[in-house]
């Protein structure tokens, strides 16, 4: 059977429909996750760690590193939160800054393992905002001091800065933090069920994988709490760039992450929504879903701003050139789009 969006409720514009009632955590006040407060001061200079590049950007959320020798031409590839620098260092040049929860939550995922991610020594801290949880991820810890399933407040301690993970040095040392949503709550399910290869196997990481995670820019939630004025996920949705739209079959279940996203039912008396389209940021995040009177019987990219040699939106690798001057959905993009659908059992 297929699902309806029929039980949404609450208008919010015409034909725009928010899911679920509204809790009372829908705003979350935002703390910095390190002593370094240096963009409060507008020094981001002393707030970023850049890579080796040295480029101040390289250290901040979005399209801001290269795979080209410098300088650059473009910079197309994704970079998921943003890099802190240490304040603290002792006498054999180590960081010793205490890394706090940004926000009351509870923690998810400790990973002590540094060789089997990215991320080095990793927790994960899930918050409750509104009608979806989100998540906090602190990764490149020397050392973790919380366990999975610790309720903490804002401005506990979970670790120490530190530099775990390929690739960084000691003087590059920094907190990787990031703000983001769990995509499919049924990840290893997929994983396991279509084998979809390199990139997302061998998945060590269950529903953590970083494939599964994916988010918005930490640094206008903390400016914004830190004067005040802490943000709904509705509000800071409308401030996401669209990147490129989806349409994808009819769905038999509705997918978790549909709890994050603007739906706008097909108008009634044309037959329904045979399929869906979604819009995505340029880098994957669904922002909105319409219901179209088109069906498709798999996922197609329909509408892109720019094309794969501009940076901004590459799209992490999810589109490529179609070879008639177009664009299309890679094989990659297809996988995450399958992945986002997928609800289990006999998918």
């Amino acid at each position: 059977m297929s699902f309806s969006f029929s039980r949404l409720i609450g208008w919010v514009g015409m034909g725009i429909f928010l899911l679920g009632p509204v809790k009372a955590s829908e705003r979350i006040d935002w703390h910095f996750p390190t002593e370094n407060r240096s963009l409060l001061d507008k020094h981001p200079e002393k707030f970023y760690q850049p890579t080796i590049s040295r480029r101040l950007i390289s250290g901040m959320f979005g399209f801001v590193r290269t795979s080209e020798p410098e300088p650059a031409r473009i910079f197309e590839h994704f970079h998921k939160g943003i890099d802190i620098r240490p304040l603290h260092r002792d006498t054999s040049g180590e960081p010793t800054d205490v890394v706090r929860a940004a926000a009351d939550g509870e923690v998810v995922r400790v990973n002590r393992d540094e060789k089997i991610s990215d991320y080095g020594r990793q927790v994960i801290v899930k918050h409750e905002w509104g009608i979806y949880p989100v998540y906090t991820i602190y990764g490149h810890l020397a050392s973790v001091g919380v366990e999975v399933g610790q309720i903490v407040k804002a401005g506990d301690p979970l670790g120490v800065m530190g530099w775990t993970g390929p690739g960084l040095t000691r003087n590059r040392a920094h907190l990787h933090f990031e703000v983001a949503f769990q995509i499919n709550r049924k990840f290893a399910e997929w994983v396991k069920s279509q084998k979809p290869g390199r990139l997302w196997q061998p998945n060590r990481h269950g529903e953590w994988n970083g494939l599964n995670l994916m988010g918005i820019d930490p640094v206008p939630l903390l400016l914004a709490s830190a004067a005040g004025n802490s943000l709904s996920w509705p509000e800071v949705r409308e401030k996401q760039p669209g990147g490129f739209r989806v349409r994808v079959p009819e769905l038999r279940e509705r997918p978790s992450w549909t709890d994050l996203v603007e739906v706008q039912e097909a108008q009634e008396g044309k037959g329904g929504s045979l399929g869906w389209e979604i819009e995505m940021t340029p880098w994957g995040l669904p922002l909105r879903m319409k219901g179209v009177g088109e069906g498709v019987v798999e996922p197609v990219l329909v509408a892109n701003p720019g094309v794969p040699s501009e940076g901004k939106y590459y799209c992490r690798g999810l589109v490529q050139g179609d070879g008639k001057g177009g664009v299309k959905l890679s094989r990659f993009g297809r996988q995450t789009i399958e992945m986002m659908l997928f609800s289990g059992g006999g998918d």
